[in-house]
């Protein structure tokens, strides 16, 4: 079977009004959940996928619908999350209109989270819940044989079906390596990179850990692909013209070792790479920061989340302050780039709190930082405590996925602080960071390419007119 495999435009993103602003100036980069499923289905079965980045060709619904109908695709996939999940629909229904009978496959986090409520559109054929190789392999192995039965499907819903388990790839050293030519790999960078082209890596995927605020939908366990198979990935990339990657991994350093012999590989075969990570701050220590920057890592993205050991508490993140110190010391003194995220209006935090997390967000001395505000995300431990203690009166999460319109906020936690002023707060802490002399000063002092300038010129522009 020929599957067209879409990552829609996201016009109507759930996101906070200053991020809306800058949302275009921030780039693209490539879906790389499409690129393994598809690349998977060209090397392990019959079927034949191609990927198509809307959001990076910026088309409408309706000429996603129209380039299926052209290309003969006999399935459709849409890998959707529940923040766009209003634009994903809007795809689905506009080749629903074009082509009737085509079978339609969601997937991704908004399928895992929500998989009954995204079949209650009857737009939507299939369901796939967790990795989606197998699952969707064995779906299209059925269709090509004229059957629409879902039994004995692993990872696979239809209408009336009952929820079953997540499908969980067991080998990741079994997936192939992701072929970035089925997509325009030349034209993705973000507004941070400083040697685009940039890339996508996924060594691994699962978080063991249990913050309150954060549904995994790669799940509990940590998964991963042994190091040779990590840099093997990374030469591959080389070979094409790739050197800039981006580890979108849940958490990178979780294994030492694996980290380590990473970055053994990389210097033994030569590899110029320039690679950025997600980490907590509990999780790295200096022989291993410096490991990572004599190997080409160029910037550390870490989830502090809080500067009050209360906040941090409540968000059972399991760290301490005086960690996050440490681990950004560390890092600046390896040679990376810091980066880390702070979150405002966690339950009772007063507004002295916030601004205890804003003093010590600047006390550390950090390359970039993203501010947010706490939203209520679905199925996690804090949005269940909110419909506990009467927070929120009803599930909104469930009600948007069922009908989702334009104008849905995410739920805040407005205990002490209403939506209004935790905005405000957050406007403040933005524009205390980014339009400060040291960052200004910083940020024009290493800058690599007139390239990077006009990205992040951009970008900031947007950010003031935004705020």
């Amino acid at each position: 079977m020929r599957i067209l495999l879409v990552w829609p435009s996201q016009p109507h993103i759930i996101s906070p009004p200053h991020m809306k602003a800058i949302q275009e100036g921030l780039g693209n980069l490539p879906p790389i959940g499409l690129i393994c499923l598809a690349t998977w289905l060209h090397e392990r079965s019959e079927h034949q996928a191609e990927v198509l980045d809307a959001l990076l060709e910026g088309m409408s619904p309706e000429e996603v619908a129209r380039h299926a109908v052209a290309t003969e695709a006999q399935a459709v996939g849409l890998s959707g999350m529940t923040h766009t999940w209003m634009d994903c629909l809007l795809v689905i229904r506009a080749i629903r209109a074009v082509a009737p009978q085509l079978p339609i496959i969601l997937g991704g986090p908004q399928a895992t989270l929500f998989p009954l409520e995204s079949l209650e559109h009857s737009e939507v054929d299939y369901v796939v819940v967790g990795d989606g190789e197998v699952p969707l392999t064995s779906l299209l192995d059925r269709l090509a044989q004229g059957r629409q039965d879902t039994e004995g499907l692993p990872g696979v819903l239809r209408r009336g079906d009952p929820v079953g388990a997540r499908y969980f790839h067991p080998d990741m050293a079994d997936l192939p390596i992701p072929d970035r030519s089925l997509t325009p790999w030349r034209r993705y960078a973000s507004v941070v990179s400083r040697h685009p082209p940039t890339t996508v890596v996924m060594s691994s995927r699962g978080c063991p850990y249990r913050c309150s605020f954060c549904s995994t939908a790669g799940g509990k366990k940590f998964r991963a692909n042994p190091a040779q198979r990590v840099v093997d990935e990374l030469e591959s990339c080389v070979d094409l013209g790739i050197r800039e990657f981006l580890f979108f991994d849940e958490l990178f350093t979780f294994d030492r070792s694996r980290v380590l012999e990473i970055c053994r590989q990389i210097r033994e075969r030569g590899l110029e790479v320039f690679w950025d990570v997600r980490s907590r701050v509990d999780r790295v220590d200096p022989e291993m920061l410096r490991a990572m920057a004599e190997a080409g890592c160029q910037r550390v993205q870490y989830g502090i989340e809080s500067g009050t050991e209360r906040v941090l508490g409540l968000y059972t993140k399991g760290i301490t302050l005086e960690q996050a110190r440490q681990a950004v010391r560390w890092t600046r003194e390896a040679g990376i780039s810091t980066y880390a995220d702070f979150m405002i209006g966690a339950p009772g935090e007063t507004r002295e709190e916030v601004l205890e997390t804003l003093r010590f967000a600047h006390s550390l001395d950090l390359d970039f930082v993203h501010f947010s505000i706490t939203m209520l995300l679905p199925q996690t431990p804090l949005y269940a405590q909110a419909l506990r203690q009467g927070l929120l009166s009803r599930d909104v999460w469930r009600e948007y996925v069922l009908e989702p319109t334009g104008d849905f906020h995410p739920p805040y936690w407005e205990e002490v602080l209403d939506a209004s002023e935790l905005e405000a707060m957050l406007r403040r802490a933005i524009h205390s960071f980014y339009f400060s002399p040291r960052f200004l000063w910083r940020s024009l002092t290493s800058l690599r390419s007139p390239g990077e300038l006009l990205r992040k010129a951009r970008a900031g522009l947007k950010l003031a007119l935004g705020l």
